[in-house]
């Protein structure tokens, strides 16, 4: 019986090792390896060389920065057109600008007069005779149509100490406009006239309302933005001074610096 029975055993062994032959082995390599407990060295198994497979990655986005414009100009903080109409121009005491036909209308003009209104007159300007008001047609021989003939027309006598200057003045009367012509004479002591000095129409914010009629897109007159002018006015020389009293003027005690006489500013009460 014993020996049917190891007979048996022995065929089924066979039989086990005939089928493992053919499948190969299937041990695992960790097995095979002789543990480092019982003195045997470790010996890495053997590892294939693979080449690694690049994977594509979208890179970080750079960090925006507004373009530097052309000729390595610093980005302005404000909307400023390049090219702005020229709103008025400063020369000898002169502050003047484009007479248009909305001005004509307002100031009651005749239509179609051209020049330059002079809405301001000091200094030289002052002393030659202008006044507020007149509209400047002519320098010497040079006739005066807009705000660039004005400047034009200016250089031609910029190095000269004296220059003839023609303008209109209307009569302060009811009724229709009366207009005549008159020249007087720029002078200066010394260091010759100069030129024309121009400038753009004042600084605007974005959505402020239009004090006047429509005269075309705001940018093409004023840039948009804050920071060009100084508000308030820190002198507040735009106000019109207070009325003082008669006590005030005749103490000799002012809030501000010693510019003249109190009465040249204010109404003494």
């Amino acid at each position: 019986m014993n020996s049917k029975i190891a007979l048996i055993v022995a065929a089924v062994v066979v039989a086990l090792v005939l089928v493992i032959g053919r499948q190969g082995p299937s041990v695992s390599q960790t097995a095979l390896t002789p543990s480092p407990g019982v003195g045997a060295t470790m010996v890495a198994p053997p590892v294939a060389s693979v080449a690694p497979v690049p994977v594509p990655v979208a890179a970080p986005a750079a960090p925006y920065a507004p373009a530097a414009p052309a000729g390595g100009e610093q980005p302005l903080p404000n909307y400023v057109p390049r090219k702005l109409k020229v709103f008025e121009g400063h020369w000898q005491g002169m502050d003047g600008r484009l007479m248009t036909g909305e001005l004509a209308r307002k100031l009651n003009f005749p239509q179609g007069v051209q020049g330059v209104l002079l809405g301001e007159v000091t200094l030289n300007a002052a002393f030659s005779g202008l006044l507020g008001g007149d509209v400047v047609v002519r320098v010497d021989d040079t006739p005066v149509t807009d705000m660039e003939s004005f400047q034009a027309a200016s250089r031609l006598v910029a190095n000269r100490n004296e220059a003839r200057i023609a303008v209109l003045r209307k009569d302060d009367r009811p009724g229709p406009p009366v207009v005549r012509k008159l020249t007087v004479a720029l002078r200066v002591e010394e260091g010759g006239l100069g030129f024309v000095q121009l400038e753009g129409a004042p600084m605007i914010l974005a959505g402020d309302p239009r004090p006047h009629g429509y005269r075309g897109p705001c940018t093409e007159c004023h840039p948009i933005g804050q920071g060009f002018e100084l508000t308030p006015d820190p002198d507040l020389i735009s106000l019109p001074p207070p009325a003082i009293s008669r006590d005030v003027a005749t103490s000799g005690v002012s809030p501000h610096e010693v510019r003249g006489p109190c009465e040249a500013c204010h109404v003494i009460k």
